[in-house]
């Protein structure tokens, strides 16, 4: 091969791997799908703790296994292909006035994660933009008849993720900064890591875009 050709293709592949290393990290980590069957444990692991929610939040009464009516809305029937849950929920300032959850489901196939996801979407809310998609999909709902409860969703792989946080005025940015926090976390445990993110990681990547 001619010094030149060589020379330039030395070049394309430094520039590919550049690339490479500067699209991974957190920002290319969050497209990342959970394809793996977590255990129970792994989801409990990925519900975020004391010091892990948004500011002035804290867990109330522990993580807990879910049920798989727990994925589903209000009267309706079990989302296919469930296999196994987790929740927690959190009070503002020491009240149960205000309170937010996260619940974590985990489904044998994408398609069924993808279909209970779906089925999430609540007709009677508000359905507010967002530029940035949480995981494969997201959604961000507002209920204007309650002082503006945000429900945020989200779908990555074989799980869906929902977070409510009550009374915001409509406000998604901290049930976007917990939900994203929350699918990092998962992330983290399919890797064979520690769940470390916390929604205060997200607020400050989120600023810096």
């Amino acid at each position: 091969m001619p010094r030149t050709r060589t020379s330039a293709l030395t070049i394309l592949l430094s520039i590919a791997a550049l690339t490479s290393c500067s699209s991974g990290g957190s920002d290319g980590d969050a497209g990342k799908p959970i394809t793996k069957q977590l255990d129970q444990g792994q989801i409990m692991q990925a519900l975020p703790g004391s010091g892990e929610v948004i500011r002035e939040w804290d867990p109330y009464k522990g993580k807990r296994v879910s049920k798989a009516d727990d994925c589903a809305l209000v009267d309706s029937p079990v989302p296919k292909g469930w296999v196994r849950a987790g929740e927690a929920w959190y009070i503002h300032n020491g009240s149960t006035d205000d309170m937010a959850d996260v619940t974590i489901c985990l489904f044998d196939s994408p398609e069924n994660a993808k279909s209970a996801y779906a089925a999430w979407k609540d007709k009677d809310l508000q359905e507010q933009e967002s530029k940035d998609a949480v995981g494969e999909e997201s959604m961000f709902l507002v209920n204007p008849d309650t002082q503006g409860t945000v429900h945020a969703l989200s779908r990555s792989g074989n799980v869906a993720i929902k977070v409510k946080v009550d009374h915001t005025g409509g406000d998604t940015t901290g049930a976007r900064d917990m939900i994203a926090a929350t699918l990092k976390r998962l992330q983290q445990v399919q890797d064979g890591e520690r769940a470390t993110a916390t929604a205060a990681d997200e607020a400050a990547k989120a600023q810096k875009k």
